[in-house]
């Protein structure tokens, strides 16, 4: 049987923010989303990335095992992890082997024929959804929406898997009415789903230089704590619970 070969940006071994407990967080590289604030834009290709074998992932995870049980585990990022959708499954699977969580962070535009799989052995989704509404996503992310939408509503079936994460643009995708729109659809899903708020940062645009690429969000300042609070209420006060991301 040919052996599953993913193709890793990097690994950070102590993670604390992208899932509960401690985590081993395995970057993938390769993305389909060009978003406008991206922080990793090195992680868009998979040139120059490492090649990791489900054994050697096995190994590392082994190494780490004193340190992320029992109330840690492993988070695949990116890039955008489900365009290796057999890695990922092949590496959740050892995880839980181990007795460690899983946790995809995903832009959700995983293909509609690995969905069922991929969630199957995903312990939560951290599902980014940069827009809530068709015309500003597409702006944002050079992506259509309804996809994202979609594996969302999935995700929630399973209750407390699914957890929303925005990024706030002061300006952008903090409008009252963008907010509305975000809410609206976590008060429709089958599970309700928490909402992260993660104040937009402008620390990667070094690598947008070093990179060759223009940044688009030259103009765009982190949220004051009163943006973020004003944001955070206003999703609240429909009933949803917020973190601060």
């Amino acid at each position: 049987m040919k052996p599953i070969i993913g193709r890793v940006h990097s690994v950070e071994t102590m993670g604390t923010r992208d899932g509960p407990g401690l985590r081993c967080v395995f970057f993938l590289a390769g993305c389909n989303f060009r978003c406008q604030f991206c922080q990793n834009p090195d992680t868009w290709s998979q040139k120059g990335s490492q090649r990791m074998t489900i054994e050697e992932v096995r190994e590392r995870l082994t190494t780490l095992l004193p340190y992320l049980r029992p109330h840690g585990g492993v988070t695949v990022s990116g890039g955008e992890p489900c365009l290796q959708a057999a890695f990922v499954e092949a590496l959740f699977k050892v995880a839980h082997e181990l007795g460690l969580s899983t946790v995809l962070d995903t832009n959700g535009s995983c293909a509609l024929g690995k969905q069922r799989s991929l969630l199957a052995v995903s312990d939560m989704v951290l599902l980014d959804i940069k827009a809530s509404e068709e015309k500003l996503h597409r702006r944002i992310t050079g992506k259509p929406l309804a996809p994202v939408l979609n594996f969302g509503k999935r995700a929630a079936q399973v209750p407390g898997r699914l957890v929303i994460r925005r990024v706030l643009l002061p300006g952008i995708n903090d409008s009252p009415e963008e907010l509305e729109r975000l809410a609206a659809y976590a008060l429709e899903l089958d599970n309700i789903p928490a909402i992260e708020l993660i104040p937009y940062h402008c620390l990667g645009m070094h690598k947008w230089k070093e990179l060759g690429f223009r940044y688009p969000l030259r103009k765009c300042k982190p949220p004051t704590g009163s943006q973020w609070h004003a944001a955070a209420k206003r999703l609240e006060q429909r009933g949803l619970l917020v973190h601060r991301g």
